[in-house]
This record gives C-alpha cells, structure tokens and sequence, in this order.
C-alpha cells in the first residue's frame, strides 16, 4: 500500500478531484430549480444529493481499479466484451428503458445502467489487447486489423440503434487513435478512416431526426421552436455569461428555458454563471489531462500499457469535445454528456473506473526505475510503439 501511494500520479489525482468536484457543484446550480418545481421531487438537492453519492462510489472504483494490475486486464477482455453485446442486446429488448425517445438504459431497480458507457471502456480494453498481440500481423490487413474492426462495427451498429450516434462516435475515435499508434500501416488507416466517415455521415442523413439535428446545428433560428430552440437557448446562457458571469446560482436559463441543464448543456450553465473564466477552467482542466495521459503512455512500462493509456485517455477527451462542440452550435448536438461534470451514475462510475486503471499505468511507469517489472505475456517490456507505415 505505502509503494503504491508513493507512485501515484498525484497530478492526475488532482485533476481528476477538480474536475469531479467542480462538476458536484454545478450539478447543484444547474439543477436545484427544475428539482425544487418538479412536483414528483420536490427537493431542490435532489440530483446533487445523488451525484454526491455517485462521486464517493467512482472515487472508491478508482483506488481500487488504481491498484488492481492493468496487465491482469487482458484476462477480462474476452468476458467483458460478451458481457457487454449482451447488455447492449437486452437494450434493444423489452428490457431497455426508454428516456426522452431514446432506449439506452437498464433498469437494476437501484439505478439506471447504460450499457453503452460500459462499452467506452470495453472496446479500448479489447483494441488495445488484441493489437498487442497482433502486432506482427499488423501489416496484413485481412488477418491483424480487419478482425477487430469488425468487431468495433457491431458494437458501433448496437450503440446506434439506441439510437446513440454520440457516445458510438467517441468509441470509434478511441479505437482509431489506438489503431493509429498500435504500428498499422498507413493506407490501411486512411481506407477505414475513409469508410468511417462515410458511414456515419450515411447515418446522420439516413435518419430523419438525425438529419433535422445537423441541419438545426448548422442554422438554429430558422427552426427556433423545434430542432433549433436547445442549441439557441444554450448559445442564450452563454453569450450571457460574458467574462465574468452573472454569478454562481444566479443562471436564468436553467429555469424551464434549457432542456438537460444539469446533463448534457451543463457547460451552458458553467459558462452564464461563471463566464469565460468558467470555460476556460474546464477546458484548461481537460487540455492538462489529455497531458498526463499522453505523459503516462510514453512513459508505460509495455505496450499494452501505452495503447490502453492512449485509449482512456482519449475517449474522455473525445466526450469532452463533442459535448463542448454540441453546445457552442460547432457540432451537431448528440446528447453526450461532459465527463466528470454532467449528472448521471453510469457515466460517472465509468469514467472513474477507466481513470483508476490510468493511475495504475501511471504507477506501473513510476515504478519501472526501481525493479524489473513482469515481462507483457506477449512483448518484451523493453520494445518500443512501431511508428505509423
């Protein structure tokens, strides 16, 4: 235990309680109006109450998973991959909850679970697992990086019949930057950088909501009832906050003017309450640990260490930019919501679970200097990333 707290990467740790902390009382702000007029709540603390409990469950995940070997990992990739297309199968059953026109959750009656959130962290696992082990095979294309494509385009089919175009897009993100560094060859890259792309713009304008949501994005006002009036009312709260914001508690749009103030358009909140000074801590925050995720895969003692670091490093930061891009009208609006920030038990839990096995590669590097760490099952700890052919 003492070893294991002398090597945390307490700026991480500090990061990581800023921005959660943060999020616990915007959470609060964002939220108490609509709690305390809703009469089936009827408590103003209702939803900070809950993330509070939500935050000290993620913290105790994260210093367990900090100290449960990453590299033991790859025995669960298998099983939590099964696990996971079973829970985003049940969502499509009669076993999926409804909310607000989308089916994404499991009802454990204690709580909401969203299987898709479980799947961030699966796939990086899984992608950051099998091109490890594959990596002389990278090279043919049919044999090392088809294999798990496919398998990354049924879990992204399963996400998007939710329908969760967001969260799939940030799955897929994750994937490529570990494909990206895993040492494929470059024009494998560019074909299924290529034919991503392609599919999801033929998502977006297969689908009549889908379609309606990037044109809103793109021109709200000419629809300022419809598709239009979230993104207007968020750009509203934000061009309100000016600089200095007007004031911690005091947001008018929160009240029945923003729909999802306290999930997906908290940052809208953040930025009429606290203005620019409030944004640029957020982004600030989020720019400094996409650092020390960066830092901690360079300096991993393996390669499945530095994929896996890259991986959850990214899919947080990708989450962080689509829902930054969704309520500044720079990307369409896909319901995904700011981690550590936004309300919701699943996300929350997730996302500290993946940050604790960050902390423990984290702990791995800093440990490297002082003894001789267990060879990688399939590479030696000694071997560095290929670069991109």
């Amino acid at each position: 235990m003492k070893k294991h707290l002398r090597n945390l990467d307490y700026p991480l740790l500090v990061i990581i309680l800023l921005l959660s902390l943060f999020g616990l009382v915007m959470v609060y702000s964002a939220s108490f109006v609509e709690a305390g007029l809703d009469p089936s709540i009827n408590d103003s603390g209702y939803y900070f109450e809950r993330q509070r409990i939500w935050l000290v469950l993620g913290l105790v995940i994260f210093f367990f998973s900090s100290m449960f070997s990453y590299r033991s990992l790859r025995k669960l990739t298998q099983p939590a991959f099964i696990i996971t297309v079973i829970f985003l199968v049940l969502v499509l059953t009669s076993m999926g909850v409804t909310v607000n026109g989308a089916t994404r959750w499991l009802d454990f009656k204690i709580f909401l679970f969203q299987p898709s959130e479980l799947a961030k962290i699966t796939m990086v696992l899984y992608f950051s697992h099998i091109l490890t082990r594959k990596q002389d095979r990278l090279d043919d294309f049919k044999q090392g990086v088809l294999p798990p494509i496919l398998l990354l385009g049924f879990v992204f089919g399963l996400i998007v019949l939710q329908p969760d175009l967001g969260t799939a897009t940030s799955i897929l993100i994750a994937c490529g930057i570990i494909l990206l560094f895993s040492g494929a060859r470059f024009r494998h890259l560019f074909t299924i950088g290529g034919a991503a792309i392609a599919l999801v713009l033929v998502l977006i304008f297969g689908a009549g909501y889908r379609r309606d949501r990037f044109t809103s994005f793109l021109s709200p006002f000419e629809d300022p009832s419809g598709e239009g009036y979230q993104l207007i009312q968020s750009l509203i709260a934000i061009a309100s906050g000016k600089v200095n914001g007007v004031g911690l508690g005091n947001g008018v749009q929160k009240a029945g003017y923003l729909p999802e103030a306290h999930t997906d358009f908290i940052m809208s909140v953040i930025a009429e309450e606290l203005g620019l000074f409030g944004v640029l801590f957020v982004i600030i925050t989020f720019m400094a640990l996409m650092y020390k995720g960066v830092m901690i895969a360079k300096r991993a003692p393996d390669r499945f260490g530095r994929l896996l670091a890259l991986g959850i490093t990214f899919q947080i930061i990708s989450q962080a930019i689509i829902n930054l891009g969704a309520i500044s009208g720079s990307m369409p609006i896909t319901g995904i919501t700011l981690p550590l920030i936004s309300y919701g038990g699943s996300s929350m839990l997730i996302t500290f679970a993946t940050l604790g096995v960050l902390m423990n590669v984290a702990i791995k590097g800093n440990m490297k200097r002082g003894y001789v760490e267990e060879a990688d099952e399939d590479v030696p700890t000694q071997q560095p990333l290929r670069t991109v052919k």
